[in-house]
């Protein structure tokens, strides 16, 4: 097996649930998800199976969310499962255009996050998360990550007191959307917490292309929705022109490309020193290779059929 599949998540139940669920529909056991989505969260789900799985980090890793941020409360999760810490009545926060955009303007481009308490980043060797039900604390990280693109889509004012943000983010792996909403909330000078979270990219896999968990367990041929997996990476594709140079890279032999037959020179004087491809022989992939020095050295290697 070689393959990915664009599943949609729904909300309750965790990413690893989706791969158990996964594994008995194909009848395979290794199968690994490209980023996990919490319980609370719901959207897109690429997972790799089979030998795929070993092509993950060469993944596109850019998310795109549509968020919920519901302002003048705070949660000790930063999520609607949390307990409310903080309530500020908004019904007279001024919320206009300018002021949002104004606040939203300062977590766009390279910010600082501070994590979540309630995650699954390691701090003295525990997770967060572990020591937050323990009712411990600690020093909470603070990462870099990038906001490429944050706007709001939708302000509903149901209820005054609370009102509520509909964001679309588009953001760099890593980032945190609970932690942007409580920020948000601290600039605003009210709180906030997410209240939902809907992830409608990540890399190339959009919800559109998506197939719902429902549907995958009660199709008959589950097979038909699986993908090719070099299709969606970030590693550009170099075909071998020589049947035995695809050879000595599945033995795991490093290789210096002849021209090709017809009489072209050789094509990875055109590739960057020290990058990384996927070789390719007559169209079937043969593994991940690296350019050093004219030469293609094997990364990883495929054993497929």
């Amino acid at each position: 097996m070689f393959a990915a599949i664009n599943l949609y998540k729904p909300k309750g139940i965790t990413s690893h649930d989706v791969v158990s669920r996964l594994r008995r529909v194909y009848g395979l056991k290794k199968i690994g998800h490209l980023g996990t989505l919490d319980p609370l969260a719901e959207g897109v789900l690429p997972l790799c199976l089979g030998q795929a799985t070993r092509l993950i980090e060469y993944f596109p890793s850019d998310k795109r969310y549509t968020a919920a941020v519901t302002l003048g409360q705070t949660t000790a999760t930063l999520d609607s499962e949390g307990e409310v810490l903080t309530e500020v009545d908004c019904s007279a926060l001024a919320l206009s255009e300018e002021r949002l955009q104004s606040v939203l303007a300062q977590f766009r481009g390279v910010i600082q996050q501070q994590v979540p308490l309630y995650s699954a980043v390691h701090v003295g060797g525990k997770k967060l998360y572990e020591l937050a039900r323990q009712g411990k604390t600690a020093d909470l990280p603070v990462r870099e990550t990038v906001i490429y693109e944050l706007t709001c889509t939708g302000l509903n004012r149901d209820n005054p007191a609370h009102p509520v943000l509909t964001l679309d983010v588009k953001c760099a792996s890593g980032t945190y959307i609970r932690s942007l909403a409580r920020d948000i909330g601290e600039a605003l000078g009210c709180g906030a917490y997410m209240s939902s979270l809907v992830r409608t990219e990540h890399g190339q896999f959009t919800v559109a292309d998506s197939v719902s968990l429902e549907t995958l367990q009660q199709s008959e041929t589950p097979a038909a929705y699986l993908q090719d997996p070099t299709a969606f990476l970030s590693v550009p594709v170099i075909a071998l022109s020589h049947e035995d140079e695809a050879k000595k890279l599945w033995n795991g032999v490093k290789v210096l490309p002849a021209a090709d037959d017809s009489g072209k020179d050789n094509t990875l004087v055109k590739l960057k020193p020290n990058a990384l491809y996927l070789a390719t022989w007559q169209g079937k992939p043969l593994g991940v290779v690296q350019c050093v020095s004219h030469w293609l050295k094997p990364v990883k290697i495929f054993h497929l059929d």
